[in-house]
């Protein structure tokens, strides 16, 4: 039986070596096609082709979003990695200075108070070596296998879900099957009694009269409907089975609707249209769930 995967889905990973503590989350919503946002460490950017490739081929459809978090360890944080940027420490000199003549205030020894600014002082991140690209792309890959399983759990669950609305919608079509033959009697009973309540004022042509009665019936009659539906509701149950896409499934959908209100319009006997009421509403069921699978 083939795996239904939903388009919603969760995992993550961790893992680290001497260099660095690596998390990758991977989530996913639903969309027609398929949105990619990818936000990764400065050391790594050079890699998001590689990673936007990957989810191309694995994902399939929805809005998956891959975020990837690489602290450095403090122990490989030396030295030769501090980088002091010279001329933000001098933007923040000048403005400080000149702030403090503005108020009319001493400005005192600013050295610690430039230091200790944003983007004065940081570590190297552009430095990162085959062994740390490796230890990233193994997380990720893990954190997708971890989302992968927690889209089938999903979709195993929309499988479910999809049988009993069929196998609801399938009870409707034998009720409707019981009631065809009151249907027919209630509609012959009709048409006599409206012929006897005018048989007094009207000439009947008996020929013309059969051939008007076989049109009626024949414009009333929904067998062919119910074949279909029956059909439909077959080939679904198949697809499902063998060839779960999201996509042939909603054009399956949209034929089991077509027979349902064909059949509605045509049936004009309550019982009838309760049952079709039944299933309409648990097609609508179906097709809601069937936006949140591959």
């Amino acid at each position: 039986m083939v795996q239904i995967k939903s388009m919603t889905g969760f995992g993550t990973a961790e893992a680290e070596n001497q260099n660095w503590h690596v998390k990758a989350e991977i989530k996913s919503l639903n969309n027609k096609f398929l949105d990619l946002n990818i936000r990764l460490p400065k050391a790594f950017k050079d890699k998001e082709i590689e990673f936007r490739q990957l989810l191309m081929l694995k994902a399939g459809r929805g809005s998956v979003s891959l975020f990837v978090n690489a602290e450095r360890k403090e122990n490989n944080q030396s030295a030769d990695s501090l980088v002091v940027n010279t001329a933000v420490a001098n933007g923040y000199k000048i403005k400080l200075e000149k702030l403090a003549n503005e108020l009319s205030l001493e400005s005192g020894n600013l050295f610690n108070t430039i230091l200790s600014m944003p983007d004065v002082l940081k570590f190297d991140e552009t430095d990162g070596v085959e062994e740390d690209w490796l230890l990233l792309k193994n997380t990720v890959e893990a954190a997708f296998t971890k989302f992968d399983e927690f889209r089938i759990q999903e979709g195993n669950t929309i499988r479910k879900y999809f049988e009993d609305c069929l196998a609801a919608i399938q009870l409707q079509l034998k009720t409707v099957e019981i009631e065809e033959k009151p249907r027919k009697e209630a509609i012959k009973d009709k048409l006599f009694q409206a012929l006897a309540d005018q048989k007094e004022k009207l000439e009947i042509d008996h020929n013309r009269f059969e051939q008007e009665l076989i049109f009626y019936l024949e414009k009333f009659d929904i067998g062919e409907e119910k074949s279909r539906l029956n059909n439909h509701l077959g080939y679904f149950n198949e697809t499902l089975a063998k060839d779960a896409n999201g996509k042939k499934l909603n054009f399956i959908a949209q034929e089991i609707g077509r027979e349902i209100n064909t059949m509605g319009s045509k049936a004009n006997y309550f019982p009838i249209q309760q049952a079709v009421v039944c299933m309409k509403e648990e097609l609508e069921k179906i097709k809601e769930q069937l936006l949140n699978i591959l």
